[in-house]
Protein backbone atom coordinates (compact mmCIF):
# COMPACT_ATOMS: atom_id res chain seq x y z
CA UNK A 1 0.00 0.00 0.00
CA UNK A 2 1.60 3.46 -0.98
CA UNK A 3 2.19 5.67 1.62
CA UNK A 4 -0.53 8.05 0.63
CA UNK A 5 -2.99 5.47 0.83
CA UNK A 6 -4.14 5.32 4.31
CA UNK A 7 -4.44 9.55 4.64
CA UNK A 8 -6.22 9.85 1.86
CA UNK A 9 -8.83 7.12 2.43
CA UNK A 10 -9.27 8.22 6.00
CA UNK A 11 -9.62 11.71 5.02
CA UNK A 12 -12.27 11.09 2.02
CA UNK A 13 -14.00 8.80 3.98
CA UNK A 14 -14.43 11.66 6.54
CA UNK A 15 -15.07 14.73 4.37
CA UNK A 16 -16.75 12.34 1.42
CA UNK A 17 -19.40 14.96 0.71
CA UNK A 18 -17.16 17.93 0.58
CA UNK A 19 -15.32 15.90 -2.04
CA UNK A 20 -18.28 15.37 -4.20
CA UNK A 21 -18.81 18.89 -4.18
CA UNK A 22 -15.52 20.11 -5.16
CA UNK A 23 -14.88 17.88 -8.11
CA UNK A 24 -18.98 16.99 -9.19
CA UNK A 25 -21.07 19.69 -7.40
CA UNK A 26 -23.69 18.96 -10.62
CA UNK A 27 -24.28 15.38 -9.86
CA UNK A 28 -23.55 16.24 -6.03
CA UNK A 29 -26.83 18.68 -6.06
CA UNK A 30 -28.93 15.61 -7.28
CA UNK A 31 -28.10 12.87 -4.69
CA UNK A 32 -29.05 12.28 -1.01
CA UNK A 33 -25.54 13.25 0.49
CA UNK A 34 -26.97 12.65 4.05
CA UNK A 35 -26.91 8.26 3.61
CA UNK A 36 -23.88 7.44 2.03
CA UNK A 37 -22.90 3.90 1.77
CA UNK A 38 -19.00 2.86 2.09
CA UNK A 39 -18.87 -1.09 0.22
CA UNK A 40 -16.72 -3.69 0.38
CA UNK A 41 -13.72 -2.63 -1.26
CA UNK A 42 -12.18 -6.13 -2.51
CA UNK A 43 -12.59 -6.77 -6.09
CA UNK A 44 -10.96 -9.93 -7.64
CA UNK A 45 -10.22 -9.85 -11.43
CA UNK A 46 -9.58 -12.58 -13.49
CA UNK A 47 -5.77 -13.88 -13.81
CA UNK A 48 -5.22 -11.62 -10.98
CA UNK A 49 -3.53 -14.21 -8.04
CA UNK A 50 -4.51 -11.91 -5.58
CA UNK A 51 -7.27 -9.25 -5.70
CA UNK A 52 -7.44 -6.15 -6.28
CA UNK A 53 -8.25 -3.27 -4.01
CA UNK A 54 -10.09 0.02 -5.10
CA UNK A 55 -9.96 3.20 -3.02
CA UNK A 56 -12.95 3.98 -2.05
CA UNK A 57 -16.63 2.78 -3.38
CA UNK A 58 -19.47 4.61 -2.22
CA UNK A 59 -23.29 4.14 -2.62
CA UNK A 60 -25.74 7.44 -2.54
CA UNK A 61 -29.84 7.57 -3.26
CA UNK A 62 -31.05 10.07 -5.09
CA UNK A 63 -32.82 12.91 -4.24
CA UNK A 64 -35.91 12.23 -6.59
CA UNK A 65 -36.17 8.60 -6.59
CA UNK A 66 -34.11 7.10 -3.10
CA UNK A 67 -34.74 3.56 -4.50
CA UNK A 68 -32.15 4.60 -7.55
CA UNK A 69 -28.58 4.52 -6.84
CA UNK A 70 -25.18 6.21 -7.42
CA UNK A 71 -22.13 4.35 -7.05
CA UNK A 72 -18.94 6.79 -6.74
CA UNK A 73 -15.55 4.95 -7.07
CA UNK A 74 -12.50 6.79 -6.38
CA UNK A 75 -8.98 5.95 -7.13
CA UNK A 76 -6.02 8.30 -5.49
CA UNK A 77 -2.95 7.86 -7.41
CA UNK A 78 0.68 9.47 -5.95
CA UNK A 79 1.70 10.54 -9.59
CA UNK A 80 -0.25 10.98 -12.88
CA UNK A 81 0.72 8.03 -15.40
CA UNK A 82 -0.32 6.50 -18.51
CA UNK A 83 -3.42 3.86 -18.81
CA UNK A 84 -5.16 5.11 -16.07
CA UNK A 85 -8.47 5.31 -18.28
CA UNK A 86 -7.76 1.48 -19.11
CA UNK A 87 -7.26 0.58 -15.48
CA UNK A 88 -10.32 2.47 -13.93
CA UNK A 89 -12.57 1.13 -17.06
CA UNK A 90 -11.53 -2.58 -15.84
CA UNK A 91 -12.56 -1.67 -12.49
CA UNK A 92 -15.85 -0.03 -13.81
CA UNK A 93 -16.52 -3.37 -15.52
CA UNK A 94 -16.43 -5.17 -12.16
CA UNK A 95 -17.84 -2.50 -10.29
CA UNK A 96 -21.19 -3.15 -12.33
CA UNK A 97 -21.05 -7.08 -12.42
CA UNK A 98 -20.82 -7.13 -8.49
CA UNK A 99 -23.38 -4.02 -7.87
CA UNK A 100 -26.53 -2.13 -9.91
CA UNK A 101 -26.54 1.42 -10.84
CA UNK A 102 -24.84 3.89 -12.34
CA UNK A 103 -20.96 4.56 -11.54
CA UNK A 104 -19.18 7.96 -11.57
CA UNK A 105 -15.64 6.92 -11.73
CA UNK A 106 -12.97 9.73 -10.20
CA UNK A 107 -9.28 9.55 -10.32
CA UNK A 108 -7.42 12.21 -7.65
CA UNK A 109 -3.67 12.77 -9.06
CA UNK A 110 -1.80 14.13 -6.37
CA UNK A 111 1.22 15.20 -8.50
CA UNK A 112 1.28 15.45 -12.44
CA UNK A 113 -1.59 15.43 -14.48
CA UNK A 114 -3.93 18.02 -16.03
CA UNK A 115 -4.89 20.75 -13.02
CA UNK A 116 -8.33 21.10 -11.62
CA UNK A 117 -10.93 18.78 -12.46
CA UNK A 118 -11.67 17.56 -16.06
CA UNK A 119 -13.67 14.86 -18.08
CA UNK A 120 -11.31 12.11 -19.38
CA UNK A 121 -11.84 9.50 -22.16
CA UNK A 122 -10.29 6.58 -21.90
CA UNK A 123 -8.50 4.99 -25.45
CA UNK A 124 -10.79 2.87 -27.27
CA UNK A 125 -9.15 0.62 -30.36
CA UNK A 126 -12.22 2.03 -32.16
CA UNK A 127 -14.34 5.19 -32.06
CA UNK A 128 -17.21 6.27 -33.55
CA UNK A 129 -21.20 6.32 -33.99
CA UNK A 130 -22.26 3.58 -31.65
CA UNK A 131 -19.05 3.16 -30.04
CA UNK A 132 -18.79 5.53 -27.13
CA UNK A 133 -15.99 5.56 -24.83
CA UNK A 134 -15.21 5.33 -21.36
CA UNK A 135 -15.79 8.67 -19.50
CA UNK A 136 -14.23 9.66 -16.11
CA UNK A 137 -13.26 12.78 -13.99
CA UNK A 138 -10.03 13.03 -13.07
CA UNK A 139 -8.84 16.12 -10.43
CA UNK A 140 -5.22 17.25 -10.64
CA UNK A 141 -4.08 18.92 -7.63
CA UNK A 142 -0.87 20.08 -8.28
CA UNK A 143 -1.04 22.30 -11.03
CA UNK A 144 -4.51 24.04 -9.31
CA UNK A 145 -4.03 27.36 -7.21
CA UNK A 146 -3.80 26.87 -3.55
CA UNK A 147 -5.32 30.47 -3.08
CA UNK A 148 -8.78 29.34 -4.96
CA UNK A 149 -9.45 26.61 -2.65
CA UNK A 150 -8.56 28.25 0.64
CA UNK A 151 -11.34 30.67 -0.32
CA UNK A 152 -13.77 27.44 -0.86
CA UNK A 153 -16.52 26.98 2.05
CA UNK A 154 -15.69 23.42 1.87
CA UNK A 155 -12.59 22.33 4.74
CA UNK A 156 -11.50 19.67 2.74
CA UNK A 157 -10.25 22.26 0.07
CA UNK A 158 -8.36 24.07 2.79
CA UNK A 159 -5.87 20.25 3.23
CA UNK A 160 -6.27 19.76 -0.88
CA UNK A 161 -4.88 23.12 -1.24
CA UNK A 162 -1.48 22.37 0.72
CA UNK A 163 -1.01 20.11 -2.43
CA UNK A 164 -1.08 22.93 -5.24
CA UNK A 165 0.50 25.80 -6.28
CA UNK A 166 0.93 28.31 -3.27
CA UNK A 167 1.92 31.27 -5.90
CA UNK A 168 1.75 34.15 -5.61
CA UNK A 169 2.79 32.89 -1.95
CA UNK A 170 5.48 30.98 -0.40
CA UNK A 171 5.36 27.32 0.57
CA UNK A 172 5.47 28.84 4.21
CA UNK A 173 2.75 31.20 3.99
CA UNK A 174 0.86 28.62 2.44
CA UNK A 175 0.91 25.94 4.97
CA UNK A 176 0.25 28.89 7.26
CA UNK A 177 -2.57 30.02 5.50
CA UNK A 178 -4.20 26.24 5.71
CA UNK A 179 -3.34 25.65 9.16
CA UNK A 180 -5.41 28.96 9.74
CA UNK A 181 -8.44 27.99 8.20
CA UNK A 182 -8.43 24.88 9.89
CA UNK A 183 -8.09 26.40 12.96
CA UNK A 184 -11.00 28.93 13.01
CA UNK A 185 -13.70 26.22 11.46
CA UNK A 186 -16.53 24.58 13.38
CA UNK A 187 -14.97 21.22 13.66
CA UNK A 188 -14.46 18.43 15.74
CA UNK A 189 -10.98 16.98 16.86
CA UNK A 190 -10.96 13.92 14.70
CA UNK A 191 -12.04 16.48 11.91
CA UNK A 192 -9.24 19.02 12.72
CA UNK A 193 -6.89 16.27 13.22
CA UNK A 194 -7.06 14.72 9.25
CA UNK A 195 -7.19 17.85 7.77
CA UNK A 196 -3.65 19.06 9.95
CA UNK A 197 -2.16 15.89 9.00
CA UNK A 198 -2.87 16.21 5.72
CA UNK A 199 -1.10 19.75 5.80
CA UNK A 200 1.37 18.44 7.95
CA UNK A 201 2.65 15.85 5.37
CA UNK A 202 2.03 17.43 2.21
CA UNK A 203 3.91 20.82 3.25
CA UNK A 204 7.60 19.94 5.32
CA UNK A 205 9.64 22.81 5.17
CA UNK A 206 13.29 23.53 5.23
CA UNK A 207 15.08 25.12 7.46
CA UNK A 208 14.70 29.22 5.75
CA UNK A 209 10.78 28.18 5.33
CA UNK A 210 10.30 27.61 8.90
CA UNK A 211 12.28 30.52 10.29
CA UNK A 212 9.71 32.46 8.03
CA UNK A 213 6.77 30.45 9.31
CA UNK A 214 7.67 31.53 12.53
CA UNK A 215 7.70 35.21 11.60
CA UNK A 216 4.07 35.14 10.43
CA UNK A 217 2.43 36.35 13.26
CA UNK A 218 3.18 35.19 16.35
CA UNK A 219 3.60 32.09 15.15
CA UNK A 220 4.68 29.81 18.23
CA UNK A 221 1.72 29.53 19.78
CA UNK A 222 -0.67 29.65 17.04
CA UNK A 223 0.98 26.60 15.19
CA UNK A 224 0.40 24.49 18.78
CA UNK A 225 -3.36 25.67 18.81
CA UNK A 226 -3.81 25.14 15.27
CA UNK A 227 -2.22 21.35 14.79
CA UNK A 228 -3.27 20.13 18.01
CA UNK A 229 -6.32 18.88 16.46
CA UNK A 230 -8.56 21.16 18.49
CA UNK A 231 -9.08 24.65 19.26
CA UNK A 232 -7.39 24.90 22.79
CA UNK A 233 -4.14 25.49 23.02
CA UNK A 234 -2.47 22.34 25.00
CA UNK A 235 -2.21 23.55 28.25
CA UNK A 236 -6.36 24.66 27.93
CA UNK A 237 -7.15 20.95 26.80
CA UNK A 238 -5.10 19.07 29.62
CA UNK A 239 -6.73 21.81 32.46
CA UNK A 240 -10.66 20.09 30.78
CA UNK A 241 -9.42 16.58 30.20
CA UNK A 242 -7.22 16.62 33.67
CA UNK A 243 -3.51 15.40 34.92
CA UNK A 244 -2.02 12.78 33.90
CA UNK A 245 -3.66 10.72 32.56
CA UNK A 246 -6.13 13.09 30.36
CA UNK A 247 -2.41 14.23 29.15
CA UNK A 248 -1.49 10.66 27.92
CA UNK A 249 -5.37 10.30 26.27
CA UNK A 250 -4.45 13.39 24.27
CA UNK A 251 -1.02 12.56 23.29
CA UNK A 252 -2.13 9.36 22.02
CA UNK A 253 -5.14 11.05 20.01
CA UNK A 254 -2.06 13.63 18.24
CA UNK A 255 -0.12 10.52 17.39
CA UNK A 256 -3.46 8.13 15.60
CA UNK A 257 -4.13 12.18 13.83
CA UNK A 258 -0.83 12.08 12.61
CA UNK A 259 0.48 9.02 12.11
CA UNK A 260 -2.67 6.83 11.64
CA UNK A 261 -3.05 3.60 13.50
CA UNK A 262 -0.78 3.23 16.78
CA UNK A 263 0.75 -0.29 16.98
CA UNK A 264 0.21 -1.54 20.87
CA UNK A 265 4.08 -1.23 21.90
CA UNK A 266 3.99 2.45 21.46
CA UNK A 267 0.43 2.92 22.87
CA UNK A 268 2.25 0.80 26.08
CA UNK A 269 5.20 3.26 26.14
CA UNK A 270 2.74 6.56 26.32
CA UNK A 271 0.77 4.78 29.37
CA UNK A 272 3.47 3.89 31.32
CA UNK A 273 4.96 8.20 31.13
CA UNK A 274 4.53 9.88 34.47
CA UNK A 275 6.52 12.95 33.78
CA UNK A 276 4.33 15.89 32.84
CA UNK A 277 7.11 17.98 30.89
CA UNK A 278 8.01 15.07 29.06
CA UNK A 279 4.35 13.75 27.47
CA UNK A 280 4.21 18.38 27.32
CA UNK A 281 7.57 17.88 24.70
CA UNK A 282 6.31 14.94 23.27
CA UNK A 283 3.18 16.84 21.84
CA UNK A 284 4.95 19.43 20.60
CA UNK A 285 7.24 16.80 18.77
CA UNK A 286 4.38 15.83 17.33
CA UNK A 287 4.26 18.73 15.59
CA UNK A 288 7.41 18.63 13.67
CA UNK A 289 7.95 14.39 13.18
CA UNK A 290 7.76 13.03 10.07
CA UNK A 291 7.32 9.90 11.44
CA UNK A 292 6.88 7.09 14.89
CA UNK A 293 10.24 6.72 14.57
CA UNK A 294 11.17 9.86 15.12
CA UNK A 295 9.57 9.95 18.20
CA UNK A 296 10.99 7.57 19.54
CA UNK A 297 8.68 5.75 20.67
CA UNK A 298 8.98 2.36 19.32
Amino acid sequence: MAPHDPLFKRLLQRFFVDFLRLVAPDVAARLDLSAPVFLDKELLLPGDPGSRVVDLLVRIPLLADKERTLLVHVEIEARARRGMGERLREYHRWIQSRHPGQILSIVVYLRGGRGGVREEIAREELAGPGLPGFRYLSFGLERCLATDYLSRPEPLAWALAALMNPAPHSRARLKFDCLLRVNRASLDDEGCGQLANCIESYVQLSPEEVEELASLGNLKHRRTQIVSTSLFTWTDRVEIEGEKKGMRRILLDLLQARFGAIPDEVRQRVEKIRSEDRLSRLATKVLTARSLKEMRLG
